[in-house]
C-alpha cells in the first residue's frame, strides 16, 4: 500500500555522519535539518535514483495506479474494523460497508482505472477478500494495541517515517508488528520489517502509550515477531526479531541510500522492468518522447567525451572550492555567534543555532567498551544517538563512562539557516 507522506521542504546544512564529522553537503527533502526518509522513499531510490529525484525532489505527479486505490481501500476497511477499544467489533456487512464508502470516495479515473468495469470488478473482488477475512479471522478478533500507527523518528541525521498497519502488545513491552500486503502472493525479503523494528524500538512515545492504554510500565519496548499478513489469501508470513547484525547491516544499507540522496546521485538506472511501467519516460534521458533513446545517437555523445569530462572537471574542482569556503565561513560564523541567534547582514538574514554532539572516530574501541559492560543493545546497534544516549543515562557506571568518554570527541554543530532580504 502506498503511504502518504508529509510535504517537505529543501534545505541546506551539515549532514551528521556515523561515526564521525558532519559532512557539510545541500541535502533535499530536509526538515529540521533532517533527511525526510521512510522505507518506500528507498526502496525508489534503490529502484532508479532519477525516478526518486523526479517524484521527491522535483515533485512531478505519477499517474494514479489501480492497485495503489485497492489497496488503499482495504487497509481503510481494516482499520476501520480494528479501531474498536472493546467487543463487540463491526459486522461483516459494516466491514463491507465501510470498503464501499472508501472505495466510491473517488472516481474511476481518478483510482487509476481505464474503464468503470475494471474498477467495478475489482469492487467486487474486494468485497469476497473481506467476507473470507473476517470468517478466517473472526474467532480471534482482539483490540490491537494500535491500528495504522504513524510516527516520525529521528535517528542519524534522519527524520524516518513508519506507518504500521497493526500493533499488538503481548506484555511487558513486547510487540507483534503487522503489515497487510494485498499484491500478488509473492516471497517478501524482511527489509521493510527491519525498517519497523528499528523505528519502533527508538520511538518514544510507544512506552507512553502502552502505560496509558494499559496501565503498565516498561523501560523499553522490544519487537518480539514480525508478520506480513497476504489478505487475498489469507496466508501469514511470521518472521522472528531480526539480531543486531542483521539491523546493522540493514541500518548501514539506509545510510548508503540517505548519503547518496544527500550527495544529488540522481543517475538513472535503465532496465526492462524498472523502465516498463514509469511515468518518466518522456523526461529521461534515456528516452524519447516515451522510447528507448535511439541506438544511433550514442556515438555522436561519445565523440564529445573529452569536452566533458573536462567540464566535469572543472565543475568539480569549483564545488570543492566553494564547499571548502562555505565550511570555513560556517566555522567563522559559529565562533562569532557564540550562543547562537538571529543576525542580519545588507542582504541575507542567518539564524544561528548550535548543538554539543558526541563523535566517536574508533568504532572498532567503541564496541570493546559496548561489550565490556554488556552496553551494545542499549547502544541501539551502534548508531551515534544510541551510544550518546548510553553515555548520557542517569545509571551507567563511572568506569563505563570513563571509558566511552575516552573513545569520544565533543564537537560542536554549528546550523544556519539563511533568507534573503526583501528587495535585495
Amino acid at each position: 500500500m502506498k503511504k502518504k507522506s508529509k510535504p517537505e521542504t529543501p534545505a541546506v546544512q551539515p549532514a551528521p555522519a556515523l561515526f564521525g564529522e558532519a559532512v557539510p553537503a545541500p541535502a533535499p527533502a530536509v526538515k529540521g535539518g533532517l533527511l525526510a526518509f521512510s522505507y518506500s522513499k528507498m526502496s525508489l531510490y534503490e529502484e532508479c535514483p532519477l525516478k526518486y529525484k523526479f517524484k521527491y525532489i522535483d515533485k512531478i505527479k505519477e499517474e494514479p495506479k489501480f492497485y495503489f486505490a485497492f489497496g488503499s481501500a482495504i487497509h481503510a476497511a481494516l482499520e476501520f474494523l480494528y479501531s474498536v477499544k472493546a467487543p463487540p467489533f463491526p459486522t461483516v456487512e459494516e466491514l463491507c460497508e465501510a470498503f464501499r464508502l472508501e472505495w466510491n470516495s473517488k472516481s474511476y479515473l481518478e483510482k487509476g482505472y481505464r474503464t468503470p468495469q475494471k474498477s467495478e470488478d475489482d469492487y467486487q473482488k474486494g468485497l469476497l477478500m473481506l467476507r473470507a477475512y473476517y470468517e478466517h479471522n473472526r474467532a480471534r478478533f482482539a483490540p490491537p494495541f494500535l491500528v495504522e500507527y504513524s510516527t516520525d523518528v529521528e535517528v542519524d541525521g534522519l527524520l524516518v517515517r513508519i506507518i504500521a498497519d497493526k500493533i499488538e502488545h503481548q506484555g511487558g513491552g513486547r510487540l507483534l508488528v503487522t503489515d497487510y500486503k494485498t499484491g500478488k502472493d509473492v516471497k517478501r525479503q524482511p527489509s521493510q520489517l527491519y525498517m519497523y523494528q528499528k523505528i519502533v524500538e527508538l520511538d518514544p512515545r510507544l512506552r507512553e502509550k502502552i502505560a496509558e492504554t494499559y496501565g503498565e510500565r516498561v523501560a523499553s519496548v522490544r519487537v518480539s515477531q514480525m508478520l506480513y499478513y497476504h489478505v487475498p489469501t489469507n496466508k501469514e508470513y511470521h518472521f522472528e526479531r531480526a539480531d543486531d547484525r542483521e539491523i546493522g547491516g540493514f541500518w548501514e544499507r539506509v545510510l548508503g541510500v540517505a548519503d547518496s540522496i544527500k550527495g544529488l546521485k540522481f543517475d538513472p538506472t535503465p532496465g526492462e522492468m524498472q523502465c516498463k511501467w514509469c511515468d518518466y519516460k518522456a523526461l529521461c534521458p534515456h528516452f524519447y518522447g516515451g522510447h528507448p533513446r535511439p541506438l544511433q545517437t550514442l556515438p555522436a555523445a561519445q565523440e564529445h567525451i573529452e569536452i566533458l569530462v573536462d567540464r566535469y572537471g572543472r565543475l568539480k574542482e569549483k564545488m570543492d572550492e566553494i564547499q571548502a569556503q562555505l565550511a570555513e565561513v560556517t566555522e567563522q560564523i559559529g565562533r562569532a555567534a557564540k550562543d547562537g541567534g538571529e543576525y542580519a547582514g545588507n542582504s541575507y538574514t542567518a539564524r544561528v543555532s548550535k548543538a554539543h554532539k558526541w563523535a566517536f572516530p574508533d568504532r572498532e574501541a567503541v564496541i570493546g567498551v559496548l561489550n565490556q559492560f554488556d552496553l551494545y543493545q542499549r547502544a541501539m546497534s551502534l548508531t551515534l544517538s544510541g551510544i550518546s544516549g548510553v553515555l548520557d543515562s542517569a545509571d551507567l557506571s563511572e568506569e563505563a563512562r570513563r571509558k566511552l568518554l575516552e573513545q569520544a570527541v565533543k564537537k560542536t554543530a554549528v546550523e544556519i539557516k539563511v533568507e534573503r532580504k526583501p528587495g535585495t
